[in-house]
Order: structure tokens, then sequence, then C-alpha cells
């Protein structure tokens, strides 16, 4: 396209930058997949929704006014304005944000970043929060917390971008601002009724590693789209990324294998470490220190879940929770996911940014780089320290300022029966687990019909219960029958045990399968 007569876009950028798009929108979904996994049965659709959701919500909210308040034309160096409304703007050329392909596509590649960080404070409060009010309250969280902030670090005269705070890709607007709004909004949620400290409810490992894996593929656009362009910098970019990723779960795995057995929650906790660690400074330093920061902080993160374990932090906030098992290896579940969280603000959003003003070469980066202390410039970690403690203070008081409101309104806190229940059922009225239970039952039809058809069979009903017998190996016990729950009844409590297999539950049919 011709621009002014003269410029033209370089369709490799341009084509770069939508692939990243694609890349860092693809993390949404593999987000809700990953958190999805590690909850309990009763609130997997609920938190698949809630990550779900954020690319409806936010991204209408970033056409309409979002972008423009980020990045439009500046009012001040603390805000952008709503010049860019509605993206008024058509293809027109920007030199500050995209000087060799359309604003467009910049616009819709920051808008994957507006998506995803919601979605990951989602975690935090997932079997505790009502729909609406969340739904509210991501809306507001994006227009007064992630667009200011994304003006600040990343706007054409954005204060903190002013000051000299590096930040490729995120470490300070996306996970500390996400890792602290969601440790605040469970401090104000409060403890999950159910919380069991001995239990783990993550249901589903396997889409756990499916998350983690598709996480690892879209963080090459996250990093390597940063550099706004199919360059030399979006390849060290990418290098690093990848470098620190494979470094993060190869240095978990070594830990746990050390301490007696790999868990698989914990590899998988291993590469995402290491994929927040380098992400502020993926554009800013050598491969070989993306090596170091990420063994740096998979280090910190492991010695705090092992003080955790040991020293009992309060899991009011349910930071990180964890328990032994087997030769006191760790095995770490996400139950509300604050855990995940806690990770943000510990490698993005705090050790990775400070790491950042440590080994960052402006000659790796002439453009947007300042050499860091190891280099000979101490003064970068002030800049860095800066933008930390900016971004903890902001989000922290703009979080309580959104979700305190409602809290006194409207109320955001679920009912402690729709809690115990689930949010699949008590929120959306449906259940992933109905197709296994209607399977279960046909098997069982399947088995009564070809009994009767038997020779010399005694005549089974087809219409009865399913129950589950427990007879001890020594035999000295009696035995003890326990109904098998159905779909109505699969999130109440379990029916009380009668001992002897002679016995039979005689209590509402909504706690068996019936077939």
């Amino acid at each position: 396209m011709n621009i002014n007569g003269t410029k033209y876009y370089d369709t490799g950028d341009n084509a770069w930058m939508m692939t990243s798009t694609v890349l860092v929108l693809l993390m949404t979904p593999a987000l809700a997949f990953f958190y999805g996994g590690l909850v309990d049965h009763k609130n997997v659709l609920n938190q698949l929704f809630l990550s779900f959701i954020c690319m409806g919500i936010v991204f209408l909210q970033w056409v309409l006014f979002g972008f423009s308040f980020a990045f439009g034309p500046p009012v001040s160096p603390g805000f952008g304005s709503f010049g860019w409304s509605v993206l008024r703007f058509g293809e027109s050329y920007n030199p500050n944000y995209s000087p060799t392909y359309p604003l467009l596509t910049y616009c819709a590649y920051q808008g994957t970043f507006a998506i995803i960080t919601p979605a990951l404070i989602s975690g935090a409060i997932v079997g505790r929060m009502k729909i609406i009010p969340y739904m509210i309250f991501i809306f507001v969280w994006s227009t007064v917390c992630y667009d200011p902030m994304a003006h600040w670090v990343w706007g054409e005269n954005g204060w903190l971008k002013q000051l000299g705070t590096l930040d490729f890709a995120g470490g300070t607007v996306v996970h500390i601002l996400s890792g602290v709004s969601g440790l605040v909004a469970s401090i104000i949620l409060g403890k999950r009724h159910d919380y069991d400290p001995r239990g783990t409810p993550a249901h589903n490992l396997p889409f756990t590693i499916l998350g983690t894996c598709l996480l690892w593929v879209g963080w090459t656009g996250f990093n390597g789209g940063s550099a706004n362009s199919a360059s030399g910098l979006a390849a060290l970019a990418v290098i690093n990324t990848h470098t620190a990723a494979a470094t993060g779960l190869v240095t978990w795995v070594v830990i746990d294998a050390m301490r007696g057995h790999v868990s698989i929650s914990g590899a998988c906790t291993g590469p995402i470490v290491g994929l927040v660690a380098i992400t502020p400074s993926s554009g800013f330093v050598q491969p070989g220190w993306s090596i170091l920061i990420a063994i740096i902080v998979v280090c910190i993160v492991y010695t705090l879940l092992l003080l955790k374990k040991y020293m009992r932090f309060d899991d009011t906030l349910d930071v990180a929770l964890i328990h032994g098992c087997g030769r006191e290896n760790i095995h770490i579940f996400i139950y509300g996911h604050n855990y995940i969280n806690y990770i943000h603000i510990l490698t993005g959003g705090v050790s990775g940014a400070f790491l950042a003003g440590m080994f960052s070469q402006q000659w790796v980066n002439e453009a947007g780089g300042f050499d860091g202390a190891f280099y000979g410039r101490p003064v970068q970690l002030w800049y860095q320290i800066a933008g930390i403690l900016t971004a903890i203070v902001f989000a922290a008081a703009c979080t309580a300022g959104i979700l305190l409101p409602l809290h006194w309104t409207i109320g955001i806190r679920l009912a402690r029966e729709d809690e115990m229940e689930g949010l699949d059922v008590s929120a959306h009225g449906e259940s992933w687990e109905v197709a296994a239970s209607r399977a279960f039952s046909k098997f069982v039809k399947e088995i009564v019909e070809e009994y009767n058809n038997s020779a010399n069979a005694q005549n089974v009903e087809e219409n009865g219960t399913i129950a589950l017998q427990y007879t001890s190996a020594s035999g000295k016990q009696p035995a003890i029958t326990i109904p098998f729950p159905s779909v109505k009844g699969l999130h109440q409590p379990p029916p009380k045990h009668h001992a002897g297999a002679d016995k039979q539950e005689s209590s509402s049919v909504s706690e068996v399968i019936r077939f």
C-alpha cells in the first residue's frame, strides 16, 4: 500500500505481526485448558468460561475505546485519549507504533495482550465469585487499570517509558497487574468454604499439559511480536523465549528428581516460570542470560514453595498450595490458581523485571535498550524498581476500588450452597460429566440385558441403582456399600456409609445413578 506517495508497508513485518496476533490470542484458550485441568471437577466449565468471556468483553472494549485510551493521541504522560475511539483512524501510517505495517495490525496485536491479562486474574477467583460481578469487574478493570498502565510503559510519551523502565513484552503491564489483582481479589473474596489442605482437586492433568504446551507455542508471538517487526530483534526474543522455557522445565524436573519423584504439575510449572521470567528482558539480553534468569527464578519459586510447606503461610490468600506426597516431593495443585498469580508476581513481575535491569545491554537493542547494572549502569535497577512498585500499588488500588463497591452493592461472593455445589451447575446449569454418566448408564443396561438373556439367569429389573462396595483384605471388617452419585447429586456431600453388604441405601434417588 502506498503511503503519502513515498512509503510502503513491509509485507513481511505485517505478516509476522498478524501471525504473532494469532499466537497470542491462542494463549487465552491455552490458559483456560491449563487452569481447567487443575480445578475441581465441579468448576471446570466455569473456569473455561472465565477465560473465554474475556475474549468477548475485553476485545469489544478495546475496539470501542481501550486502544485509544492506551495508545491514542496522548493528552499527558499519564493518559491517552479517546481520539481513536472505534478505530476511526483506518489504515493510517503511524511512525511510533507501526512504522512498517498498518496501525490496525498493531491494534489487533495489543488487543490480545489486553485479553489475556484479566483472564490470568480469573484463576484467583474461580469457584467463589458470581458471574455478573466478574464480567463487570473485567470490563472496568481493563479500562481503569490495564489501559493506563499500558500507556505508561509502552505509550510514545508514557512516563515510565520516558523514565527508562525496561519492559519488552509485559512483565509489569501483564504479569504484575494480573498477579497483584488476583491476590487482592482473593483477600476480598475470602477463603473457600470447601478448601481441603490435604487433598488435590486437580481433575485432569492432560488438560494442564496441553495448556502448557500451547502457552509455550503462543509465547513465541508474545515475546517475538513485541519486536514490532520481522527482524533480528524478533529472532533474539524468540530464541530467549524458548531457551528460558526449556531451562525452566529441565531445572524444575531435575530438582523434583533429586527430591524423589518428578511431578507432572511441577513439570508444567517449570516452563511457565521460565517464560514469565524472560518476558520483560527477552529483547534486551543475550541468550546466555536467559538460561541464568530462568534458573534463578525457578529456584526462587521452588524455594518459596518449600517455605510455604514448612512455615504454613496464610492459606486465606491461597497463594501457593502444596502438599507432600511419597518421598516428600512437591506436588502442586492450583485450586483457585493464586499460585500462578504468585508466579507472575515473583517471576515476570518482579524477579524478571529486576533482572532485566541487571543483564540488559544497549547494543542488543539499540533502539530501546540500555546497559544494565552488570554492564556498568546500576541506575537501571532503580528505574526497574520504580516500574515494579508503580505496578504493584496501582493494581492493588484499582482492584480494591472496583471490587469493594461491587461487594457492598450487588455482592460478589457466591452463596455457600452454590459454592459447594459448584458453578458448573449453580451458575451455568450444565455439567461436562453428563455424557460420561449417560454412557455409564447405557453400559449398565447392556450388562443387565446380557445377564437376563443368559441361561438359568434370574430376571433382573432394568430400573435400579448402582453402588460401590469396599471389602477389607482381611475380611475381619464388615463391607461398606457406597451409592454411586448421579449427575444431579454429583456435587452434594456423599451419603452416609452403611456397614454390611446386605444393607441397601434408601435415601433420595438423586444421590445414585439410575438405569
